[in-house]
């Protein structure tokens, strides 16, 4: 699959090293941006004062409960780090995760995150609008694109709800693979079961330069068009996980910032998001 816009471990019992489903990309063929505005220091932190946010990972700290994987490319990267900010506070913040991808030929790289399903219910964002969180590309300056990915308790096998395939991905024959979340999920034109976990929902996303508030409302995340889709959308009341995946031939280091859910505080109006 070609990239997108060209522009002027987790420990335990999931690998770290893991095969991405080729139908998940297929997200990324939804627009492309011609290029990407150049980077200033100046961030508007008003954009925060019409919303109420939840606050689910401040990125702060010493280390990132996230982990990375990537196509066995040689030489190819796929790093997480948290980083302070070299410019100084960004809003109140000195500290961001930092996502770096480069050298993937194959299928690309992704990331995800361990944290949120520390909660034995998952994160309850009933009576939240959507995700926020700030981003911005900087570094290798080459790609945009990437897809912001959730999985809920009808997607997520911790769940309890959907069904996890007795299979092991590993064995040479296997027909099966592990996807962005480290779940089992059918390999090639296979179709998983009514039933079976690993149908995530996904946004095609593109970092700008400058640090930008993304704003997504649940309804704008989409499945794919497979068995297991969920015909009512997210389950904001039990969100398990977050992950970001990016396309081979990528070029990318992504800063993301206070992860959270957000909706507007009652006397305003405004957009529905600003993906």
């Amino acid at each position: 699959m070609a990239p997108l816009c060209i522009s002027p471990g987790r420990e335990g019992n999931r690998p770290k090293t893991q095969r991405l489903a080729p139908a998940s990309l297929a997200l990324f063929l939804l627009g492309c941006s011609s290029g990407v505005p150049a980077r200033t220091l100046e961030v508007d932190c008003s954009l925060n004062d019409d919303y109420e946010f939840m606050s689910l990972q401040p990125m702060e700290g010493a280390t990132a409960p996230w982990f990375a994987f990537g196509d066995a490319t040689p030489g190819g990267e796929a790093l997480v780090e948290l980083r302070p900010i070299p410019e100084g506070p960004r809003c109140g913040s000195t500290t961001a995760l930092v996502l770096t991808v480069r050298g993937h030929t194959d299928w690309g790289a992704g990331f995800g995150e361990y944290q949120t399903a520390m909660a034995l219910e998952g994160v309850d964002a009933s009576g939240y609008e959507g995700i926020s969180f700030w981003a911005r590309a900087t570094g290798f300056g080459v790609s945009s694109g990437f897809v912001f990915g959730i999985n809920d308790r009808n997607t997520s096998e911790d769940g309890n709800v959907c069904t996890v395939p007795v299979v092991d991905p590993t064995t040479p024959d296997s027909d099966y693979i592990y996807n962005q979340a480290g779940m089992a999920v059918p390999a090639g034109g296979a179709l998983p079961g009514p039933d079976d976990c690993g149908n995530g929902f996904s946004r095609v996303m593109t970092a700008h330069r400058e640090w930008y508030l993304h704003r997504v409302p649940f309804a704008m995340f989409r499945q794919l068009a497979q068995p297991n889709r969920e015909a009512t959308g997210i389950d904001p009341s039990g969100i398990f996980q977050f992950t970001v995946n990016v396309p081979k031939d990528s070029n990318l280091e992504l800063w993301i910032d206070d992860l959270g859910a957000y909706r507007r505080r009652p006397a305003t109006g405004g957009d529905a998001g600003t993906p």
